[in-house]
């Protein structure tokens, strides 16, 4: 297909006159050679289509066209003619490798050839739900704790942890590791990413990068380009990152917990606090929390994508596997933290992991707490296992519900759901059950080692 840059007729999305100057003056002032044109497919990979920096501008103002079945793993049956359209906020530099031309990134809408929004598009889903949430009086702000492993050889080559890395919780670790995790917060920091903290977890090799609440969209493109950064840095020092859920069957699984806060738009107070109650939390609070309990099953089919992220699950160490909600309680599916006076409180949504689609899984999560503050119902009550321990057994006498078990069952109850179609929208919600069930179709049919050697010579 010819890749020319192609007048869009009504870009809604157009970026103003300014905002293409600041982009084109720092572009040149950095003496950008190449732009990679970035947006997500449906699974949450990221995609990338790179030009010239003198296609810059026309880019910038136009759109460039390319083919829109990228967006659903290239599962295409017609050429799909759509457009990507640059956000000029989302302009980073990435640090030039010695010997290569500089480059920027930019994160993209994807359009129509007449600017209107995509309903494919993972980024429009997300903004979508924000106006819908705005629409309602909230500004809905996700900080991330993100988790995964930095190997010394690629996961494939390995039949355990590395064992050169006896690092523990929050200690250094070996040089090698704590050399990388170090520049990846410097990058990070470098390209105007806002970075938190980062330590050694509990797992060898195994650690945790924050990035500071911002609004959906702005956290969701961050997650992007921060994947982008580990590996990228892991590869350099000769190093490979997962972020799988649960690359080792004997260590701790990895998570992507989701910061949830909820603020009055236009005056900035935290709608999830009230301090006359006697936990401190608001009705708006409970509702945000029954909502996320109510559509659980199914948000995990947009929070736990892949088969391995089940696998998380059932391991427990503190991944969930009941929908639960407590205070203390790392075993539960939503924690909420305790805030000190002053800070803006949290709800900590816990099953996520960093192989979902971001765009999707925020808008999943902000859909399902918006239906329960609709519905006005309450949570069930907390259950906090350092008072007492729930067994199997309690919880089903409690009437808990249990999270999926497979990704299978995850597209089962997804499917089931209307409140998470409307919140996705008709074609996302299709081409992800499309692509998942595709997925889980080819894992069905997979004969793994582990069944030849337990079945083999029976």
């Amino acid at each position: 297909m010819n890749m020319a840059v192609t007048e869009i007729d009504t870009l809604q999305a157009r970026p103003t006159e300014d905002e293409i100057k600041t982009a084109l003056d720092e572009a040149q002032a950095r003496q950008v050679a190449l732009v990679d044109l970035q947006f997500s497919d449906i699974a949450g990979g990221i995609k990338s289509l790179t030009i010239p920096s003198n296609l810059l501008e026309t880019t910038l103002r136009r759109g460039y066209r390319f083919d829109g079945s990228a967006l659903s793993g290239g599962m295409r049956r017609v050429e799909l003619d759509l457009y990507l359209a640059p956000d000029p906020s989302t302009l980073t530099f990435p640090p030039a490798r010695e010997g290569e031309a500089a480059r920027a990134q930019l994160l993209c809408w994807v359009l129509r050839r007449d600017g209107s929004s995509f309903p494919g598009d993972p980024r429009s889903t997300l903004e979508r739900v924000l106006r819908r949430a705005a629409a309602a009086g909230f500004d809905y702000q996700v900080g991330i704790e993100m988790e995964f492993y930095l190997l010394h050889h690629p996961l494939a080559d390995l039949s355990g942890p590395p064992a050169s890395d006896a690092a523990g919780y929050f200690d250094i670790g070996d040089d090698l590791l704590a050399g990388t995790r170090d520049e990846i917060v410097a990058t990070l920091d470098a390209m105007r990413i806002g970075v938190g903290g980062a330590h050694h977890e509990t797992g060898p090799g195994q650690q945790e990068l924050d990035l500071l609440q911002a609004g959906g969209i702005r956290i969701a493109d961050q997650i992007i380009v921060t994947r982008q950064v580990i590996r990228s840095v892991a590869e350099r020092r000769g190093l490979h990152a997962t972020f799988m859920a649960k690359p080792f069957a004997d260590a701790p699984g990895s998570g992507m917990h989701m910061f949830q806060r909820l603020a009055r738009l236009e005056r900035g107070d935290d709608l999830l606090r009230d301090p006359s109650a006697s936990d401190g939390l608001s009705q708006t609070a409970r509702h945000f929390i029954a909502g996320q309990l109510i559509h659980a099953p199914a948000l995990c089919a947009t929070l736990c994508t892949t088969v391995n992220s089940y696998k998380r699950l059932a391991a427990g160490h503190r991944a969930p596997q009941y929908a639960t909600w407590a205070r203390v309680s790392q075993a539960s599916l939503i924690r909420v933290p305790a805030a000190a006076e002053g800070m803006s409180t949290d709800i900590e949504l816990r099953s996520a992991d960093a192989m979902a689609n971001p765009y999707l899984a925020i808008a999943a999560s902000l859909g399902a707490a918006l239906d329960g503050i609709k519905q006005g119902d309450p949570p069930s009550a907390p259950l906090d296992e350092n008072l007492v321990t729930y067994d199997v057994d309690e919880l089903h006498r409690l009437g808990v519900p249990m999270l999926p078990t497979s990704l299978g069952d995850a597209l089962d109850a997804l499917s089931a759901d209307k409140v998470l179609r409307e919140t996705l929208g008709n074609y996302v919600f299709e081409q992800l059950l499309t692509v998942k069930r595709a997925e889980w179709a080819a894992y069905q049919h997979h004969v793994s080692p582990w069944e030849r050697q337990r079945y083999g010579d029976v």
